[in-house]
């Protein structure tokens, strides 16, 4: 007879049971969800050690907006008056073997699906979800993990977002 252990940890908000899952994030989901990012409490925060070093680059960068490096400024505070709620996951080189096997190259986005994949395997297979917000990444991702382990952050998008800014010029700043 096979007996079924229910955790009352795991029940949802709707009152539901489920699996205790472990949110994977990379650096851009991060970013958008800071003010949100610890609501849900049964579920477990991941953040790759490489997006910790790409926080501490954005704000810092000469190249970044202001609003961005404002952003990553404020989830480095966030992550900082909650250290006990999520996990540091540390990348290491031969992480990137399944990513290399595959023939993609290397950068940081590939770095922290490497991390994540690692995490997947060996410390929660098949519990961990990878939440990005890059839709290539997203499309890389599921050749490892699976459409239903890959989740994204809702954004709030701008309804007059046009994909470019117009800027008028005087004949001065033309020349």
């Amino acid at each position: 007879m096979i007996k079924e252990y229910i955790i009352p940890n795991y029940i949802s908000k709707e009152g539901r049971y489920r699996m205790k899952i472990f949110k994977f994030y990379d650096t851009c989901s991060l970013l958008i969800k800071a003010d949100s990012l610890f609501k849900d409490e049964q579920d477990t925060i991941v953040i790759s050690s490489i997006s910790l070093e790409e926080l501490e680059n954005i704000k810092t960068s000469g190249s970044k907006d202001e609003d961005t490096k404002m952003r990553a400024r404020h989830l480095l505070r966030v992550l900082d008056e909650n250290p006990d709620k999520y996990e540091i996951w540390i990348f290491k080189e031969p992480m990137l073997k399944p990513i290399e096997e595959k023939g993609f190259s290397i950068s940081n986005d590939m770095r922290i699906l490497a991390t994540a994949i690692d995490y997947d395997n060996t410390q929660h297979p098949d519990e961990t979800v990878f939440i990005t917000n890059d839709l290539l990444l997203k499309h890389i991702a599921n050749l490892f993990f699976g459409e239903d382990s890959i989740g994204s952050v809702e954004e709030e998008i701008y309804d007059g977002y046009t994909g470019f800014r117009e800027v008028y010029l005087s004949d001065e700043q033309m020349a």
